[in-house]
């Protein structure tokens, strides 16, 4: 029983000629964090495209996305709670562009007010034309758009979204009524508004 209170009086000796094991500088002059270090997770807004993949990895449910259709243009609003957030990195390995959102070299967090600990991102959403479902966000179509090249002129969906000068069908032009017409073809639509144009215009 001896030996162990003999170890720890000698640790403290050694402590006070050698001096702590932590950092004298700290908290008065944060230290700079080695390379590869996960930190406090930050959207980069102008690469990000509101895709959600990062919402659906997250093991510790840090990160949300509200659709919210009341607003005009409606918006997909992603919420990330810091405070919940256990830095594992998921959501940068995932993320579609590689670029939206990065892990950053902040670690000191704390705060007293938990509402400090959310940050928010807005990304404008594409509707379906006839039924008015949510597709995606736009940023997330011209992305496909870009990626797809000359590919993306097979769908006008992707067209519409990449072309500006296109655009979407005037806000008068869109029909009341559900059903599928031929001309509903050139009009930007959810996957099974698209189906239902395609098997009209195979099979009438």
């Amino acid at each position: 029983m001896r030996k162990p209170k003999l170890r720890e009086l000698r640790e403290a000796i050694k402590a006070i000629f050698k001096g702590p094991y932590t950092i004298k500088s700290f908290p008065a002059k944060p230290i700079e964090p080695y390379e590869g270090f996960r930190g406090k997770p930050e959207y980069h807004e102008e690469d990000c495209i509101g895709c959600g993949a990062c919402a659906e990895v997250c093991p510790a449910r840090a990160i949300e996305f509200i659709d919210d259709l009341s607003v005009n243009p409606p918006m997909r609003r992603f919420i990330l709670h810091t405070d919940n957030c256990i830095f594992c990195g998921q959501c940068e390995f995932h993320c579609t562009t590689e670029k939206g959102i990065k892990l950053s070299p902040q670690y000191d967090l704390a705060t007293f007010d938990r509402s400090e600990c959310v940050e928010t991102v807005e990304k404008e959403l594409a509707l379906c034309e006839i039924c008015g479902e949510v597709i995606t966000t736009k940023d997330h179509l011209k992305w496909i758009a870009r990626k797809l090249g000359s590919k993306r002129y097979a769908n006008p969906t992707l067209v519409m979204s990449y072309e500006d000068e296109l655009g979407g069908l005037p806000e008068e032009s869109v029909r009341q009524e559900k059903a599928v017409e031929r001309p509903d073809i050139n009009r930007m639509l959810c996957s099974e508004c698209r189906r239902k144009v395609g098997l009209r215009e195979i099979w009438g």
